[in-house]
Formats: C-alpha cells, sequence, structure tokens
C-alpha cells in the first residue's frame, strides 16, 4: 500500500511492483487491485512480479512466466487466461 501512495503522490510513469499481495488480506488485496487499476487508467505503467495469479490476471495486459529464472512463456494475458491447458502445463492448474 505505501508503494500505491507514494505513486500517488508523486506521480510516476513507471510502477515497479514485487509480490505485493505477499502476506495480506483478502480485502486488502482487492482494495490493492483497485488502486493499481486506477493508476493503470491514469497511464501509469506497472511492471507486476507476482505469484497470485488471480491479482495479475486482473492487472495484467500481458503476462511472462518464469521457471529457475528463465522466461518459459510470454504473450497477452488474455490467451494466457483462455488456455486452460497451457495454465495447466505452465502453472500445475487450470484457472
Amino acid at each position: 500500500m505505501l508503494a500505491v501512495s507514494r505513486a500517488i503522490v508523486e506521480p510516476r510513469e513507471l510502477l515497479l511492483i514485487d509480490e505485493p499481495s505477499k502476506g495480506l488480506a483478502p480485502v486488502m488485496i482487492n482494495n490493492m487491485i483497485d488502486a493499481f487499476a486506477e493508476l493503470k487508467a491514469s497511464g501509469v505503467t506497472i511492471l507486476l512480479v507476482e505469484q497470485n495469479i488471480n491479482f495479475a490476471q486482473r492487472l495484467g495486459d500481458t503476462v511472462a512466466v518464469m521457471d529457475n529464472g528463465r522466461v518459459v512463456h510470454s504473450g497477452s494475458m488474455a490467451a494466457f487466461s483462455a488456455d486452460a491447458q497451457l495454465q495447466q502445463s505452465l502453472l500445475g492448474l487450470a484457472l
């Protein structure tokens, strides 16, 4: 939440965020997603590193999946979200 607050107070063109949902209650995560969505809508570019795929899906336009430090998939978030077989093979789950 501090990163979001700082981006609102001091407008930035790019926001780099690493695991913002880690350890937060679901209600806080939803509030944070809403805040990031507002920043995105205002033209801020957000580079998000996140293990919570639902969080990433709600904000992401593009996705890169990494395994052992290598990018094993990249593409549009919409296509990734629609492909249950790809999700299963890369993440071990279907969303």
